[in-house]
């Protein structure tokens, strides 16, 4: 009898542990996806978290009435238009202002000035001029940070990963050249005595830098083309191009580097050796575009202007995709494999084939097309339009 005896208590204990378990089982789960969900936040980096968090505080502002395309703006005051990720960037003699897909506005910088600039990439857009002293990193709904070198900023970029490469002229240097992390710390400075900085591109890791500076020497134009480490302080190159403005270089994602100037340009290894070079006229150059996956996209004018010579440099190879098209448009945009072109009222999409894949009516003159994912958006006479 003593082995079938039940002691109560015992039960009790085990049960009780059964009912807590299946009690914890829930919030344990939950808790271990907000721990996997906080360590996939952190590890996406710091771009990707802006992004993230811009969609969130985005939802608010686009669930009001919207003014809805085409979005009306002072035509005397209005800039230009670009994109900061895959939203319209407005930019007038008021400031810049970031509007939705739908035409909510996003978020709105006051400028009291008329030369403002933009370089966006991946969500992020650094605001400067060469007239003020002030500049601002910004995302789609909020500013980020802000600098004051205390002297006009001559040209500035933002990098993939958030961080900012800017320069400025002083008293004692043609040109300074600054790199603030993320976090707006300085990770790196340098001071170049002789030339002007024309350009300057990050690597996607934020580790080098790729800087253009115009130079003259016996009434000859020069170009130097030099690439840094940004934990070091000597070059990993320095090239002197002579015959040339180097206007712009691209640092691509995939650690391209490439040199657009006046009358060429230029593809160069890591050490500084030219690996490809595409040479035209001088004065030729047309327009030199890039879109945030590193594809380039070089025009220039040949047969004195009749003709529009288009070359795309892949992010992914080094083989130059060529076409012609018969008239000088009035704007160009590139992403991934489309190219399009904006002439009168007509729009054009390309392959970088040179295939005509769609053609859109616009309602006015086209001033700037920009090709987004889901369509294209346009400046037509003050208004900015979505097609």
């Amino acid at each position: 009898m003593a082995e079938n005896t039940v002691d109560f208590q015992t039960e009790r204990k085990r049960h009780a542990k059964k009912r807590l378990k299946k009690r914890l089982r829930v919030p344990a789960v939950i808790f271990a996806l907000i721990l996997i969900f906080t360590a996939v936040y952190f590890a996406a980096g710091e771009v990707r978290r802006s992004n993230f968090d811009d969609s969130f505080r985005a939802i608010p502002k686009t669930i009001r009435e919207s003014r809805g395309f085409p979005y009306n703006e002072d035509e005397l005051s209005l800039d230009k238009v670009t994109l900061i990720g895959d939203k319209p960037l407005i930019v007038s003699d008021s400031g810049v202002e970031v509007i939705s897909q739908n035409a909510d506005s996003l978020y709105q910088l006051r400028l009291d000035r008329s030369d403002t600039r933009v370089a966006s990439y991946h969500g992020r857009a650094f605001v400067y001029s060469n007239t003020a002293s002030k500049a601002y990193l910004i995302s789609r709904t909020v500013q980020l940070a802000s600098f004051d070198e205390g002297k006009p900023i001559v040209t500035g970029t933002v990098g993939k990963n958030g961080a900012v490469a800017l320069s400025y002229s002083t008293g004692g240097a043609q040109s300074v050249v600054k790199v603030y992390s993320p976090r707006q710390k300085l990770v790196w400075e340098w001071e170049c005595e002789k030339e002007y900085v024309s350009s300057v591109s990050l690597s996607s890791d934020n580790k080098k830098i790729l800087i253009s500076a115009l130079g003259v020497d016996n009434a000859e134009i020069y170009s130097r083309v030099i690439l840094f480490r940004t934990d070091k302080t000597e070059p990993q190159f320095d090239v002197t191009m002579k015959g040339t403005s180097i206007l712009k270089v691209i640092y691509s994602k995939t650690g391209k580097l490439t040199a657009v100037g006046d009358n060429k340009t230029v593809i160069l290894t890591s050490k500084g050796a030219v690996r490809q070079e595409m040479e035209y006229a001088d004065d030729a150059l047309y327009t030199v575009d890039s879109d945030d996956d590193g594809n380039i996209l070089i025009c220039y004018k040949e047969f004195g202007g009749s003709k529009l010579k288009v070359v795309k440099i892949p992010s992914m190879a080094f083989v130059f995709k060529e076409f012609e098209i018969d008239y000088m448009p009035e704007s160009v945009d590139i992403k991934g494999d489309s190219i399009a072109f904006a002439s009168g009222s007509a729009v054009e999409i390309y392959s970088s084939a040179g295939k005509l894949r769609k053609t859109y009516e616009c309602d006015r003159d086209v001033k700037t097309v920009l090709i987004s994912n889901t369509g294209i958006y346009t400046l037509e006479n003050g208004s900015v339009c979505r097609y």
